[in-house]
C-alpha cells in the first residue's frame, strides 16, 4: 500500500538486490525482465489487500479477454518486494501506494501513476491489544508496522495527532500479514496493518481493538497503478485497455456486490464473512472520477499533502513533481 520502502531499503538498493538475487516472497512468477512486444502478457504485480481486489474480479468475469490484454496478476505479501520487482524490470506495472510512487520517482525510476485505485478508511489501522486504547497509550509500547509503507504514514500521522512521535514508541519492523499474529503471541502491544489482516484480528476473541483508523485521515492512505514509461510509450493502447478492464470490474462490483465481493475474498484469501465490514472500508474509484481527481484535487491537494507527511518522516528527502509523473491520456473519455 502507502510508503513501503526507503528506511530500510531504497529503490534503487531494492533494484540491485533484485536483479543480483531474483525476487522472493512471488506467489507467482513475475516472468523474465525486459520489455514484452505488443500482445504478450501484461505482467502486474499486486498484494493481498482489498483496494486492489478489482483486478481478480477483471480475470474472473474475463474482463481483460474482453479487452483483448493478456494479464498475468504476480501476488506479493510484501511492499518491498513488489517495488523491487518493478524496479528491476521484471514488472510492467505494479499496484502500490502512494507514497511508494512518490519513492520510485524521487529515486529515477522510470514510471508514471496512471490510475487511483482506491483509498482507505477503516480498512487500514492501527490494532492494540488489552492495555492499549488509544493512540497516546502507544507511548513506551512496542509498536510493529512495515518500514516506508502506508503503516508508516498512518503511525506518523496518529502519532503527529497525539503529539508524539516515533520516539515515544519502541518500533517492530514487520510486514503487514505478520502484524496481527505477533500482536496476538505478545510479541508486540500493538501494530499497524489492513485488510484482511484488520478483520482477523478484531474476530480471534483475543481483545484486539482498532485504536485508530484511516478514516481519521481522509485521502491520506490511497493506492496507485504505476507503469514504466517504457511500456507506456511502446504498448499503449494495451494501458489503455488494461485500465477499462478495471473500470469494468468497479461496475460488476456496483452492480453485483455480493459475488465480487466473494471474488476478492478469494483473491486476497479470506472468508468473504470475515470482510463484510471491511469492504466499507474502501472506496474503488472508477475511471471516470479518476478523470476529475488526477486533473484536480488529488493532484492539487492530497498528493502535495502526502509529500509532506513523507518528508517529515524521512520517506522522500526532497521535492517531488508528483503532477509530473501523473499521466490521464490512458483513462478515456
Amino acid at each position: 500500500m502507502t510508503s513501503r520502502l526507503l528506511r530500510s531499503l531504497s529503490v534503487t538498493a531494492a533494484a540491485a538486490a533484485a536483479l543480483a538475487l531474483g525476487l522472493t516472497g512471488c506467489a507467482s512468477g513475475a516472468g523474465s525482465a525486459g520489455q514484452g512486444a505488443a500482445g504478450d502478457t501484461i505482467r502486474m504485480g499486486t498484494q493481498p489487500w482489498l483496494g486492489y481486489g478489482q483486478w481478480y474480479v477483471a480475470e474472473d468475469q474475463g474482463f481483460f479477454a474482453d479487452r483483448g490484454v493478456e494479464v498475468e496478476l504476480s501476488s506479493f505479501n510484501a511492499d518491498a518486494d513488489v517495488n523491487a520487482a518493478l524496479a528491476a524490470g521484471r514488472l510492467d506495472m505494479a499496484n502500490v501506494g502512494a507514497q511508494a510512487a512518490l519513492q520510485f520517482i524521487e529515486q529515477g525510476v522510470d514510471v508514471s501513476i496512471v490510475l487511483l485505485l482506491d483509498s482507505a478508511t477503516d480498512a487500514d489501522a492501527i490494532i492494540a491489544g488489552e492495555g492499549v486504547g488509544s493512540v497516546e497509550d502507544l507511548a513506551g509500547k512496542k509498536v510493529g508496522f512495515e518500514r516506508g509503507a502506508t503503516s508508516e504514514i498512518l503511525l506518523a500521522e496518529a502519532l503527529e495527532g497525539a503529539g508524539m512521535s516515533f520516539d515515544d514508541i519502541e518500533t517492530v519492523e514487520l510486514s503487514a500479514d505478520k502484524v496481527a499474529p505477533t500482536l496476538m503471541s505478545g510479541s508486540i502491544d500493538a501494530g499497524v496493518t489492513y485488510e484482511p489482516y484488520i478483520s482477523e484480528a478484531l474476530s480471534a476473541g483475543k481483545g484486539v481493538e482498532a485504536v485508530a483508523t484511516a478514516g481519521e485521515f481522509p485521502g491520506l492512505i490511497t493506492d496507485v497503478l504505476v507503469v514504466r514509461n517504457d511500456v507506456l510509450e511502446e504498448r499503449p493502447d494495451e494501458v489503455t485497455e488494461v485500465l477499462a478492464a478495471w473500470d469494468d470490474a468497479v461496475a460488476f462490483y456496483g452492480e453485483h456486490t455480493d459475488e465480487a465481493r466473494a471474488v476478492i475474498a478469494a483473491g486476497v484469501g479470506s472468508d468473504v464473512a470475515d470482510l463484510e465490514t471491511a469492504f466499507d472500508g474502501v472506496h474503488f474509484y472508477t475511471l471516470a472520477e479518476n478523470r476529475e481527481l488526477l486533473n484536480g484535487a488529488y493532484t492539487a491537494e492530497t498528493l502535495p499533502a502526502l509529500i509532506e507527511v513523507a518528508q517529515r518522516i524521512g520517506l522522500i528527502s526532497g521535492d517531488v513533481d508528483a503532477a509530473g509523473a501523473i499521466r490521464t491520456e490512458f483513462l478515456g473519455e
